[in-house]
């Protein structure tokens, strides 16, 4: 908050308000009641003690509003020598305005006579200065303060979250935006591999590969998809790559309980299985295998994905590409419980991924 006058000076939130209402008014009135009961048998208030309840109320809540609004300000900023000497200030403003409104309360007619006479001889007979309790006053003041500092650590919160979340959509973006050019280079080198071959699998490949390209391109820039849209994808994905190996490699590819209601994160699941085939049987020189399992029950989405290592990975550790390290960094932004367990023996690799996932709509 700036200090001094700016264009919030006037408004109060609901909180404020509620603080406010029962510290001016509601608390005074209770006190009555509370007092009549134990000390006049019972009785209720006056319609005239309520009145002159509101009309104090009003009058004393004036000075704290400027108090909440214009001082306290200055002790967030820091400047705390400008603000213990408007504290100061405060005080002897204070005991000139309870003064002067006594004189106001005086002469409102429609008060009761009781009210109006009490208030002029208040007046008349207190001095200037240093009327009041200065202890009854700081409590008022470190209560108003403690309130300013309660808001103040709302809303900054409520700015963090908002912050979080923005970060977390300018995070996604960053990370599908690098993916996509990533999967286009991989997929492609496929087909000119192919193509080089003179290979009769290179037009159903192309096919595929245009299939997929329709996908991301349609659905890349959606924060979520249906579930069985982003499977058919996988299954694309799988059969284009299913066309590079021979028929004795084992490929499998099993779903189980996909739901149309369901929704996940494009592309989230697919550098799992693009790994299974860069760092398995894409160097494989036997018969490999790749082992592909996606289920869901209730929500919880598990998928397994078994691959066999090559000659190659078994003695060298293959680096984590930037589509794995994305996938990563999107499950612990869009899914922080979820659980991901990799087991590696000597001669096969398998990742466990679970997740909870939403219902569209």
């Amino acid at each position: 908050m700036k200090p001094g006058l700016n264009d919030d000076i006037l408004k109060l939130s609901r909180t404020e308000v509620f603080f406010f209402l029962v510290i001016f008014f509601v608390f005074p009135i209770v006190t009555d009641f509370e007092f009549n009961f134990y000390e006049k048998g019972g009785s209720t208030p006056s319609l005239e003690l309520l009145t002159e309840r509101l009309v104090y109320g009003i009058i004393g809540m004036v000075p704290y509003l400027i108090y909440y609004k214009i001082v306290i300000p200055y002790l967030f900023a820091k400047r705390y020598l400008l603000f213990t000497l408007l504290v100061l200030l405060f005080l002897v403003a204070l005991t000139i305005y309870t003064k002067y409104g006594h004189w106001l309360v005086g002469r409102i007619t429609f008060l009761p006579a009781e009210t109006v006479k009490s208030a002029r001889k208040w007046y008349d007979y207190e001095p200037l200065l240093f009327r009041f309790s200065v202890i009854f006053v700081f409590r008022e003041l470190l209560m108003l303060t403690a309130l300013a500092y309660f808001i103040r650590s709302s809303s900054q919160e409520k700015q963090m979250q908002i912050m979080r979340r923005q970060q977390l959509e300018t995070e996604l973006e960053f990370l599908k935006i690098q993916l996509q050019p990533h999967f286009f280079f991989n997929t492609l080198n496929n087909i000119y591999s192919l193509a080089l071959q003179r290979s009769e699998q290179t037009a159903p490949l192309i096919a595929k590969h245009a299939e997929m390209m329709r996908y991301i391109l349609y659905y890349s820039k959606n924060q979520i998809v249906k579930l069985s849209q982003e499977i058919d994808f996988l299954k694309n994905y799988a059969e284009v790559e299913t066309l590079r190996y021979p028929e004795t490699t084992d490929i499998r590819f099993d779903v189980q309980g996909i739901d149309d209601a369901i929704c996940i994160e494009p592309f989230l699941l697919l550098p799992f299985i693009e790994n299974a085939f860069k760092h398995g049987i894409r160097e494989e020189t036997g018969a490999g295998f790749v082992h592909i399992i996606i289920c869901v029950t209730c929500n919880e989405l598990t998928m397994e994905v078994r691959n066999s290592k090559s000659a190659i990975s078994q003695t060298v550790k293959p680096a984590k590409g930037i589509g794995l390290a994305n996938a990563l960094n999107r499950l612990n932004l869009l899914y922080p419980d979820h659980q991901l367990v990799v087991n590696e023996s000597a001669k096969v690799h398998e990742v466990s991924l679970n997740l909870t996932l939403s219902s569209n709509g």
